[in-house]
């Protein structure tokens, strides 16, 4: 990279760490001109963290026509963004095990109140709204109990808890509302933790992992699917809607056995076993037993690996390969034009198609370390 050009990006990094409104059209400059004429109006969200010694978190916004519109301080490192489907607000989740998510405007980032979990209760790192924008679901463990949660807060009175029901799993992370609003899908990790533990995974032994579909309005479970036994060391922690009703999902290797396992599929509510991807053992391997985030749009899933610096992409439809690109520690993912836009914890950005290790580093603003999961929503 020539000096101009990298002493520009830190002045935008330098930009960013104030917390200044930008614009401009440096990221879709260096991500293509194509990408910068087709995605007028989109923003992406991203949880991130500085590079410094002891760094600050937030969420940064960023335009799909080239520059960063905002950036939002938070309590601490966040994970999964929600977006509000009839305001301009989104939600951002701490990191598992949080205490806290915090709401923040879509116009100038403003950040809302932080909300707290009640003591014995823990966010597991995203949430859903349901479709009139009226409550907030999010995913929780419920301590005491050693079981999955979801926390119902009312979007309307400054989101206030006016309930709960269970997943009906362990370790829930990642909810989807889907079947026009009137079910959440869950994919819970099948792990158990503990506060007095941090992260540490309790029943490694023992663990549970499943994909449940809860109904709204009663908290009933209406169906549950496990992976097959010879795979249940793999806890499914990461889904994705699919245009059909059904959902993609991405697993982690709990408790290696020393064999490749696929680690991506699919599943419709009520529609029997999951549907487990091809993937050709050489590209498996990158993967190294873990899938941090999945999208899904057009036909095609996307699911990354940080650990192996890899996204890989299948046709949802028949779960065949589709191709992989390289992206060192890259774990953020959304929908973008006929891909995905791609986010590393070294603080680089890419554009991923469906051709085998596309070329191009993509842009790195050197001061950001971005999170796991990406978020995208039109303006």
């Amino acid at each position: 990279m020539d000096a101009t050009r990298r002493g520009t990006l830190l002045l935008i990094g330098g930009g960013l760490l104030g917390g200044s409104v930008l614009g401009g059209g440096l990221l879709g400059a260096l991500l293509g001109p194509a990408r910068a004429e087709t995605a007028g109006g989109t923003l992406f969200l991203n949880a991130y963290a500085t590079a410094a010694a002891s760094p600050d978190y937030g969420v940064a916004a960023l335009d799909g026509v080239g520059g960063v519109r905002f950036t939002t301080p938070t309590p601490g490192r966040a994970h999964g963004i929600v977006v509000h489907p009839t305001r301009a607000e989104a939600v951002a989740f701490a990191r598992r095990p949080g205490r806290w998510f915090m709401p923040m405007s879509l116009v100038d980032g403003r950040p809302g109140p932080v909300i707290r979990a009640p003591e014995d209760r823990r966010f597991t790192g995203h949430g859903a709204f349901s479709t009139d924008g009226r409550l907030l679901y999010v995913a929780e463990d419920d301590v005491p109990r050693e079981t999955g949660s979801i926390g119902v807060y009312d979007a309307m009175d400054g989101y206030r808890r006016v309930g709960a029901m269970p997943t009906h799993g362990l370790g829930p992370h990642e909810l989807l509302m889907i079947a026009d609003g009137t079910v959440l899908a869950v994919g819970n990790g099948g792990v158990i933790t503990h506060p007095d533990t941090g992260r540490a995974k309790l029943n490694l032994d023992e663990m549970d992992s499943s994909i449940t579909y809860v109904e709204v309005a009663s908290g009933k479970l209406l169906d549950q699917v496990r992976l097959p036994e010879e795979h249940a060391n793999l806890g499914i922690r990461h889904i994705a809607a699919l245009a059909d009703g059904g959902i993609a999902f991405g697993a982690q290797d709990e408790r290696p056995v020393g064999m490749l396992q696929p680690l991506t599929g699919t599943h419709r509510p009520g529609g029997g076993a999951v549907r487990l991807f091809e993937t050709p053992d050489d590209e498996l391997s990158r993967f190294e037993g873990y899938i941090g985030s999945v999208a899904a749009d057009k036909g095609k899933v996307a699911a990354s690996s940080p650990k192996g610096g890899i996204i890989g992409l299948w046709d949802d439809a028949t779960g065949a390969w589709l191709g992989s690109a390289a992206l060192p520690d890259g774990c953020g993912i959304a929908p973008d034009g006929d891909g995905f836009l791609a986010s590393s914890g070294l603080g680089n950005l890419r554009t991923v198609g469906a051709a085998p290790d596309l070329p191009g580093d993509g842009l790195r603003l050197a001061d950001f370390r971005w999170d796991n999961h990406m978020t995208r929503f039109a303006t």
